[in-house]
């Protein structure tokens, strides 16, 4: 399928998308649906329907019916998100928000950042999609609520909440294509004062090949995984409006990979850890007090032959926050934020000598405003590093109520990314860099009525001082990192939900244009269109739903495949309900077995099949 051809049948789907959602607007509603909540766009719960910004939310539900699918892939079916693999759930994967580089994107768990201080980015391949109530997605720069690594977005990862009722258990088991089993069981209950909860999981594929033939990196075998994940969580309501918490998050993955044609299972075990302790105060009706310590751990152990060394990269967070949330008024509120983190980074890809911790002091305040039809927020937060220095980044968010379910929204905010070790210290390092900066500004329109939800928001991020190695002028590197790219990121995205009475609809369409602004290049595994359908229909007992994905070509990285094709895949669920505990899942992804690539010379998974048992009380 050619570039134009695609973009042209893109964008006349998406002009039936649009006068479709004109239709519906106008059309009365047949089914109520509810309102899920979000806490990433505000660092304070509140319904998603009054969140300003370009929030998703992606529920236990659709996490639940997810059979193979790995975070990323449920993350891909969400508007304007590219992802790339390195062949399969179990290796280094990327995410791409609104065309920003995946380093750009933050990554939290219940709230605390996690990721990689040498590679600058998460290993979204060591999080089980099985150990999660739900993910909430915030797209822009958001620095100015979370500070460093925030210019693309922020996807904040809920991991399981304790139920409030008497002790239950849940639990799925389920099997699939490439001999892929999954087993989970969940306990949680509420007695008293107390609330609680368990939760082990584990998993295990044979796999597929993760290389294509022909690939510098190919061996003719297959590359499967192991994986687990644990977690448990303790809560005390010692007293009307005070709750102390503790929390524990473990997940592993086991995975193996092809290393330049080696005849040896070279593989790479990746662990993740978030470790919390809070206690939430309302020491008056206005004024709610929230004091946190948390600890996160993002560990790559990388066994690439009998022979190499093993190699490792460990990050470790500790972060401390204390949260004041002030209602100012009615429909005001205000919330004071004091941060102070702490990293610890052990990598053997570093030389030299480098200090292995940095200190970064924060504060931020988070003003939210409600006046009739305006409504308007206000970030503003400064951060102090002890290794690149100070910055100071802000963000304004507001949104008008034309009529009845109608609202227009426009916002602006900066962004920064920290330098990671690699960047400072690794081969090339260069200790002097700064900072990575951007400029996002956006406006868009939503409508939201009975079962009708409908959106479109155009922006432009404009990234500078971004750390490339620099070429001397005669196309050899001088050996050392510097400041000197851009990038313009801009684009439109179109969102579209409908209920049906027993049916629902969901369509959204992405046009951007993510450019080197010095070369005029496209960057790298980011479609510059993309289509995303979904519906789904209730038949007594059966749920029967279909998702297609159709995106336009990308480009590779220099020195691999220059030009990855356009796909488009199908994916078919069905779900019976035993009772109204049990329920039967089956889920078929690449239903036509197409042939995609996500980054150049690397496999993806082929039509697959999975088959899952839930029991929910």
């Amino acid at each position: 399928m050619s570039s134009s051809s695609t973009s042209w049948r893109l964008a006349g789907a998406t002009g039936a998308l649009l006068c479709a959602a004109n239709v519906q607007a106008q059309a009365p509603a047949t089914a109520t649906t509810l309102d899920p909540v979000t806490v990433t766009a505000s660092r304070v719960e509140q319904p998603l329907s009054r969140a300003l910004g370009d929030v998703t939310v992606i529920d236990a539900e659709t996490i639940q019916r997810a059979g193979q699918s790995s975070l990323a892939e449920l993350l891909q079916r969400e508007h304007a998100i590219d992802i790339g693999t390195n062949g399969g759930p179990q290796t280094t994967t990327s995410v791409f928000i609104r065309g920003a580089n995946s380093r750009h994107t933050l990554v939290l768990i219940d709230g605390l950042r996690v990721g990689s201080a040498t590679s600058g980015t998460m290993s979204l391949n060591g999080i089980d999609p099985a150990s999660v109530e739900r993910i909430e997605i915030l797209r822009g720069a958001a620095s100015s609520i979370y500070g460093a690594d925030a210019i693309g977005g922020v996807i904040n990862i809920i991991t399981k909440r304790q139920a409030d009722r008497p002790l239950a258990i849940s639990g799925s088991v389920g099997a699939g294509s490439h001999d892929t089993y999954k087993a989970q069981v969940n306990l949680d209950g509420a007695q008293g004062m107390w609330s609680y909860g368990l939760q082990y999981g584990k998993s295990k594929s044979r796999g597929f090949n993760a290389t294509l033939p022909g690939s510098f990196a190919y061996y003719g075998d297959r590359d499967g995984y192991e994986q687990e994940n644990a977690a448990a969580r303790l809560g005390l309501a010692w007293a009307a409006g005070h709750r102390i918490e503790a929390s524990v998050y473990n997940s592993r993955i086991n995975g193996q990979y092809d290393n330049n044609g080696i005849a040896y299972d070279s593989r790479a075990v990746t662990r993740v850890q978030a470790y919390s302790l809070s206690s939430v105060d309302r020491i008056t009706d206005t004024w709610t007090s929230t004091l946190r310590f948390g600890r996160t751990v993002d560990d790559y152990r990388d066994y690439a032959s009998a022979t190499a060394p093993r190699a490792q990269a460990r990050t470790r967070q500790d972060l401390f926050t204390w949260q004041n949330d002030l209602a100012l008024a009615a429909g005001q509120n205000l919330s004071l934020i004091a941060e102070h983190l702490r990293e610890d980074v052990l990598s053997t890809s570093l030389t030299g000598s480098f200090p292995t911790r940095r200190r970064t002091n924060s504060a931020a305040a988070i003003y939210r405003g409600d006046f009739g039809p305006h409504h308007v927020q206000l970030n503003l937060r400064h951060d102090n590093n002890s290794q690149y220095g100070g910055n100071t980044s802000g963000a304004v968010s507001y949104a008008y109520d034309l009529a009845p379910g109608w609202q227009a929204t426009a916002g602006a905010g900066t962004g920064f990314r920290s330098p990671t070790y690699s960047d400072l210290y690794g081969f090339g390092g260069n200790p002097d860099l700064k900072a990575e900066k951007s400029r996002n500004v956006e406006a868009g329109l939503r409508y939201r009525q009975g079962g009708t939800t409908a959106s479109i928001t155009a922006f432009r991020n404009r990234v500078s001082n971004l750390i490339v190695w620099v070429d001397d002028g005669t196309g050899n590197w001088t050996g050392s990192n510097a400041n000197v790219d851009k990038a313009i990121l801009k684009g439109v995205n179109v969102s579209v939900a409908q209920q049906l009475g027993a049916t629902t609809l969901r369509a959204s369409a992405d046009w951007q244009d993510p450019r080197d602004a010095r070369t005029g290049e496209q960057l790298a595994r980011r479609a510059r269109g993309s289509l995303k359908l979904a519906a789904d229909h209730r038949l007594g007992p059966w749920l029967l739903g279909a998702e297609w994905l159709a995106t336009t070509p990308r480009v590779d990285y220099a020195g691999a495949v220059g030009r990855l094709g356009g796909y488009s895949l199908m994916n078919l669920m069905a779900s019976y309900d035993v009772n109204r505990n049990t329920q039967v899942q089956v889920r078929w992804n690449n239903a036509f077995n197409k042939h995609y690539e996500l980054a150049g010379g690397y496999a993806t998974p082929g039509s697959t099949v999975f088959v899952n048992l839930s029991y929910r009380p």
